[in-house]
């Protein structure tokens, strides 16, 4: 369970500047890592770079076993049923009647058995996200990359949803790669939390979060005052090359 990032560089075409040079980082699960940075910075960049999507210029991905992706977007099929969609990544590991029957098993742990025949269009954008995840871990993946999943959701909805991703993470181990634009969200999910900024990206933040699960409660005095540096960091402005105060040594370099 591993995602090892050797000296990437990459530049979209018809940009002069590099999103990425000699960028390196070392992530090993199982664990939640997430990652953090100023809106349009290159996050979902670098999990499509990640995922094979993109290809860098130069360096290396390497990412040990299979792979799954959860969207921004629920990304189901409208014409299929949920539990077709849930069941679909195993269509080429096992029978049919065995990728129904784990597809099954996946959507009573999310709650949404008694809607395994119906269509997406059926289900509120919530349960939506919720087939999204069953999906996910429904298939053996050894890394998970997620795509700011819970970000269109309102706040009592979305604790909901990261309890549930929780649950499935206990059940089903691996290492995820989580990008987010919320501090809020990396300190509830996440073991390690990294911060990327400036052009080229560099992180100026990496830090393990070590907080119990009762700290990581929004209502905790303790997520408050993680909450607050990491804001601090995040207002940084994303063009500074400078180190912030602090953060000048980092632990991803191998």
């Amino acid at each position: 369970m591993t995602i090892k990032i050797d000296n990437l560089s990459f530049t979209y075409p018809n940009t002069e500047t590099a999103l990425f040079q000699n960028f390196s980082l070392y992530l090993q699960g199982p664990g939640v890592c997430a990652l953090l940075g100023p809106s349009g910075c290159g996050k979902t960049t670098l999990l499509r770079l990640i995922a094979g999507f993109l290809k860098p210029q130069s360096g290396t991905v390497t990412v040990e076993g299979p792979v799954s992706y959860v969207f921004q977007e629920s990304r189901l099929f409208p014409w299929l049923s949920i539990l077709d969609n849930v069941s679909l990544p195993l269509f080429k590991k096992a029978s049919k009647k065995d990728s129904r029957e784990r597809a099954l098993y996946m959507l009573e742990l999310v709650g949404l058995a008694d809607k395994a025949q119906a269509k997406p269009a059926e289900l509120s954008g919530g349960q939506q996200q919720r087939v999204s995840l069953a999906r996910a871990f429904v298939f053996p993946a050894s890394v998970m990359l997620m795509d700011e999943p819970f970000q269109a959701l309102d706040l009592p909805l979305r604790i909901q949803l990261m309890d549930l991703f929780l649950k499935l993470l206990s059940e089903a181990p691996r290492l995820v790669l989580a990008v987010t634009h919320d501090p809020r969200e990396a300190i509830y999910l996440a073991d390690r939390s990294i911060i990327l900024q400036g052009k080229p990206l560099r992180p100026v933040w990496d830090e393990q979060v070590s907080l119990s699960r009762e700290g990581r409660l929004y209502s905790s005095p303790a997520h408050a005052e993680l909450e607050a540096r990491m804001f601090a960091v995040l207002a940084h402005s994303a063009t500074d090359q400078t180190a912030i105060p602090g953060h000048g040594r980092f632990p991803w370099r191998r």
